[in-house]
């Protein structure tokens, strides 16, 4: 199949960007109706579309091409089209391409990605597909990460064989990555007036108190744990206090957890629990009630790539970028990792400089949108069809 017959993923990128769908906006909507009219141009009319809503403010497009027979062949292409804030860039949405670079925010994270993935989902529904094709682009990645999870929860949702994710990667391939937890710890002491701080119980002492004993021993209890491999933790966010006259009633404290798939984000809270009991044997620790909550679960990825679709997707890959791919974890967090959790083999590979991502330089090569449009149609056809595709 000639690569000049996939519809342009730059001029889709080119759209993508155009569209301020910030996460969490009412343009998110905006960005998804664009992918359907997208669809209805240059796909097969064949395709079945569907948007899941069961998250209000984070849509999930999901879209499939081919074989409806459970028992064929399946292979999905992933990603998002929300965008981080704009913050610091002079025309954030303008979608110009200078100097063989499509700028804009998104353009690298990871709008360039989706279009590729879209115009090789396009292409590959106007062929006789013997498997079944689907295309999952989800709203909320840069926020919450409930859409897709949602998405994936409903009856008849997707079990592919295997899903590539067309984050940015410049045409490598990232494997696996560690799973994240956000997790408060709320201290509730007792109001006083500054000038008799004995009245009251501070709580801002406790919350800073237990920051310090946590950035020890915490660090100290992942290494004793089941996992294998580098984990971390970071504490993020303190706030507390209400006027500078008051000895504050109310602090809490945020901690950041990165971690192997052997674990999971109710292990490190258990872990704050066990910190917290120590804190209360230093009779500097002030009497306050002390509870956590976590905020934020994402599971990881584990490396899945000798499954034979994976194979088989990364060995055409390879072929249409004419080099070998580099393999390696991903430092941060994706959508893998629900596809993980939910029996789902996956991995990640798309256009763009990842050190680009959110930052006021955000751009991407127009050429690598290009070639990862190629690879990832040429991916699908060896999956679903051996390599080889007849027309409609």
């Amino acid at each position: 199949m000639a690569s000049s017959l996939l519809p342009d993923a730059v001029a889709i990128a080119q759209t993508l960007v155009r569209i301020p769908s910030v996460s969490g906006s009412p343009a998110v909507f905006d960005v998804v109706e664009a992918v359907k009219h997208i669809l209805e141009e240059s796909a097969d009319p064949s395709v079945k579309v569907h948007v899941c809503t069961a998250v209000p403010d984070a849509p999930v497009l999901l879209a499939h091409a081919g074989s409806t027979d459970p028992e064929a062949p399946s292979f999905m292409l992933s990603g998002h089209i929300d965008v981080v804030p704009p913050a610091g860039m002079e025309a954030p949405f303008s979608g110009d391409v200078k100097a063989g670079r499509l700028l804009g925010r998104g353009a690298t994270d990871m709008k360039g990605g989706a279009a590729a993935a879209i115009a090789a989902f396009a292409q590959a529904s106007k062929e006789n597909l013997p498997g079944s094709l689907w295309l999952i682009l989800s709203t909320d990645e840069e926020t919450n990460v409930r859409g897709v999870k949602a998405a994936l929860e409903e009856a008849g949702a997707p079990r592919p064989d295997a899903c590539l994710i067309a984050e940015p990667t410049e045409l490598e391939i990232h494997s696996a990555h560690r799973g994240d937890a956000w997790i408060r710890v709320d201290f509730e002491g007792r109001s006083a007036h500054s000038s008799r701080p004995h009245l009251g119980v501070n709580a801002v002492d406790a919350a800073c108190l237990f920051a310090v004993k946590a950035r020890k021993r915490l660090p100290e209890m992942m290494k004793e744990g089941p996992a294998k491999g580098p984990q971390t933790c970071s504490i993020d966010l303190i706030s507390g206090g209400a006027a500078e006259n008051v000895v504050p009633a109310h602090a809490s404290v945020t901690i950041d957890f990165r971690f192997q798939g052997e674990e999971t984000g109710r292990l490190q809270e258990e872990r704050i629990l066990r910190v917290l009991e120590e804190c209360r044997q230093d009779p500097d620790f002030p009497d306050v009630k002390a509870s956590t909550t976590i905020t934020g679960d994402w599971p990881a990825l584990a490396d899945q790539t000798d499954a034979p679709a994976c194979r088989r997707a990364i060995a055409a890959l390879t072929e249409e970028v004419g080099r070998p791919l580099k393999t390696t974890p991903m430092s941060g967090w994706g959508e893998g990792g629900y596809m993980c959790a939910f029996g789902i083999p996956a991995f990640y590979f798309g256009p763009g400089e990842g050190r680009l991502a959110h930052t006021p330089q955000e751009s991407a090569s127009v050429e690598m949108i290009e070639t990862a449009a190629r690879a990832i149609h040429r991916a699908v056809r060896a999956v679903l069809c051996g390599g080889e595709v007849a027309q409609r």
